[in-house]
């Protein structure tokens, strides 16, 4: 939510808000003007119109309620105009210069200060994270000495260390001293070991907390709601899949390679659109405003986003209309689109929503009531295009989504005159693995090394399966030679991974061949050119990176 420095952020919009609000009471008061001069039609009302319910909005979200309730009565009389024709006699009309001289002293500067928005969001509890982000820390709670050595061999590939504590009291102590990535609790289940409430409060100091994970034989839902109970973010069951684990962790730490969510905001209210981006960005998302509906087209196709924030009136299209277009385009067919309007009127919310949209969000809005929203709907939305663009085995980029980005790539790498890296990766023997160890232990190892390529890379590289045992990584800005010992590091880590299988170990080896843009011009040539580089990594003794210019 909105932390200390963003709220006094905040702050200063509002105090810069009530510094605009004569001017903008002064615009509906012309407004007013120009309809009544046009007999209460056309294109003077509707802006008349525009302009009261922006200001609906705006009033009590910046903490002037009274101006909210004021303007929400107008655009309620304007609404009826539109819909009528003209104001229903003079009794309306003589209404809207009535609220019109109410929100006057507004203009001449309110006096008393604004009132802080309902719904403000409370200060989060703050995650204790490790004071070195390059140290990958972990502190594991166990007697047992073969458990930490089977964690340490599985986790050691993915870059982490582990330091086991046979006695809480010890851990938590070390634990503020030096705050460790997260801690792995080896837990029997209900009734073993320290009681919930001891492990609740480990790591607790002033407001601070650390990720716990438990990993326990039982997989019960008592056993899972008891570690629930104790605090604990996230249940594995023994055996652990170290894949799995790693990216547990990654989740849970905040260093998963996710890219953060992004918003496009189509409001043409410059004050409202400026505070909801705020209170999105302190959330950790991203959001790029447009305040003119007729000019949305480019900041989606750049933004790509996982949510569509609009207002309900604007000028020269609706809402409703810029839903509509945008629901009869393939690439924004499944993009969550949420309103934010003052309209209270069921029927005007179900039309807007039939029109494409997903949720309608009522003015004023609350910052964390809002961040809440949006993020739930990206968190699904961006769920539903994974489920779409990856493969269901290791989350990757399937083939078709690969080619797509291997084009969209190296058309940029184009237009700004870069080298891109594309590099296949095969694992070594995988048909012998998966006859010797089954395909179920064959899937693990293929998950392992997706897990392992998306932490070790960028968020800007490009990872997809390519099929089967074989991957394709692709990496904007980079030369041939610096792809190599990236992946050769790589190469070097899958090396040393041991997951065991009953009670065997199983190991392997990956090959590689790796080619560079624009020494190949094409997408074909590239891939082309990686893949003969690979077979030739194959035919010179596998486990090893061959580089094609």
């Amino acid at each position: 939510m909105i932390d200390l420095m963003e709220r006094s952020a905040t702050e200063d919009l509002r105090q810069y808000f009530a510094g605009r609000l004569p001017a903008r009471i002064f615009e509906v008061e012309e407004a007013r003007d120009a309809a009544r001069a046009a007999g209460w039609s056309g294109e003077p009302l509707r802006t008349f119109h525009r302009l009261a319910h922006s200001l609906a909005g705006a009033g009590a979200t910046f903490g002037f309620p009274e101006v909210t309730t004021l303007a929400r009565r107008l655009e309620s009389l304007l609404k009826t105009a539109l819909a009528e024709g003209a104001p229903s006699g003079e009794v309306a009309s003589r209404e809207v210069d009535r609220l019109l001289d109410r929100l006057s002293p507004f203009a001449a500067g309110h006096p008393s200060a604004p009132e802080e928005p309902s719904g403000a969001a409370a200060a989060p509890e703050r995650i204790l994270m490790p004071q070195d982000s390059e140290e990958r820390l972990l502190y594991l709670w166990s007697d047992n000495v073969g458990f930490h050595d089977a964690l340490e061999l599985q986790l050691q590939p993915f870059g982490y260390e582990i330091r086991a504590f046979a006695q809480l009291e010890t851990l938590e102590r070390e634990a503020h001293r030096h705050p460790p990535y997260a801690v792995l609790l080896d837990w029997q289940g209900p009734g073993a070991g320290p009681d919930t409430q001891r492990i609740a409060a480990l790591g607790r100091t002033n407001g601070e907390t650390l990720k716990r994970v438990f990993l326990s034989p039982q997989g019960n839902l008592a056993a899972r709601l008891e570690a629930v109970r104790a605090g604990g973010d996230a249940y594995l069951t023994k055996p652990v899949e170290d894949s799995l684990l790693a990216e547990t962790l990654e989740r849970l730490t905040g260093r998963s390679p996710e890219a953060p969510y992004r918003v496009v905001i189509v409001e043409d209210d410059a004050d409202l659109a400026t505070l909801y981006a705020r209170a999105l960005e302190a959330a950790g998302m991203s959001a790029a405003v447009v305040s003119d509906p007729m000019e949305v087209m480019g900041p989606l196709t750049q933004a790509k986003p996982d949510v569509i924030l609009m207002d309900l009136y604007m000028p020269g299209c609706t809402g409703p209309e810029l839903a509509a277009v945008l629901r009869q385009q393939d690439g924004y067919v499944g993009v969550p689109i949420v309103y934010l309007s003052t309209e209270e009127g069921l029927e005007e919310q179900l039309a807007a929503i039939s029109a494409g949209g997903d949720e309608f969000l009522t003015k004023p809005i609350a910052p964390d009531h809002l961040v809440a929203a949006v993020m739930a709907r990206a968190r699904r939305g961006r769920l539903l295009t994974t489920h779409i663009a990856h493969d269901g085995l290791t989350g990757l980029l399937n083939h078709s989504h690969l080619k797509q980005q291997i084009e969209i790539e190296l058309t940029r790498a184009g237009r700004e005159g870069l080298s891109v890296a594309y590099a296949m990766v095969d694992l070594d023997r995988f048909k012998s693995i998966n006859d010797v160890f089954g395909h179920a232990a064959g899937d693990r190892l293929l998950k392992s090394l997706a897990q392992l390529l998306r932490q070790r890379l960028r968020r800007s590289d490009v990872l997809g399966r390519y099929g089967g045992d074989e991957f394709a990584v692709l990496l904007p800005h980079t030369d041939g030679p610096s792809a190599v010992q990236v992946l050769d590091e790589i190469r070097d880590s899958f090396c040393h991974l041991r997951p065991s299988v009953g009670d065997r170990e199983m190991a392997a080896t990956l090959s590689c061949g790796v080619a560079v843009y624009p020494s190949c011009p094409t997408a074909a040539e590239l891939v082309e050119t990686a893949d003969a580089a690979l077979y030739e990594a194959k035919r010179s003794g596998r486990n090893r990176i061959v580089l094609r210019s």
